[in-house]
């Protein structure tokens, strides 16, 4: 004899994300993205994270070269446990700003993003409005 099997409805749940954006600059800036995610860091004077917020906070960090705008995305997992100074010495440049350095886990690799999703950031962040759209298009590129 079968028994009837009945599906529960499925509720959608919503998540507290947080997304924040860290801009490089400089000549070195893609090559610095290199090496902070080689060394699982991410680091800038803009962004100042509480303890509450780590495994919640999602990093988008970009860099703009030229006309072309480069990104990739991680999950901040805590305070940086390596020399932080280390990270970046070997940077053509001065490598990202100061700041207080972060453990990162890389979950994209860096892509070219279309300008189009980035819209303008002018001297700062990807616009919020943006930001879902860049999040969603390197995780589709993985």
């Amino acid at each position: 004899m079968a028994v009837p099997v009945v599906a529960a409805p499925l509720t959608m749940q919503l998540l507290p994300i947080n997304v924040r954006c860290w801009r490089y600059r400089g000549d070195s800036a893609l090559e610095d993205m290199v090496l902070g995610m080689d060394e699982c860091a991410v680091r800038d004077q803009g962004n100042q994270l509480s303890s509450e917020e780590f495994d919640e906070c999602l990093a988008l960090v970009f860099c703009q070269i030229q006309d072309n705008y480069f990104a990739h995305l991680g999950q901040i997992v805590g305070h940086y446990k390596g020399h932080a100074a280390e990270v970046w010495d070997r940077s053509r440049g001065a490598g990202p700003g100061p700041g207080a350095t972060y453990e990162m886990k890389s979950l994209t690799r860096i892509h070219r993003v279309p300008t189009d999703l980035v819209g303008d950031p002018g001297d700062g962040a990807i616009q919020p409005q943006k930001c879902i759209a860049v999040v969603h298009y390197l995780l589709d590129m993985g």
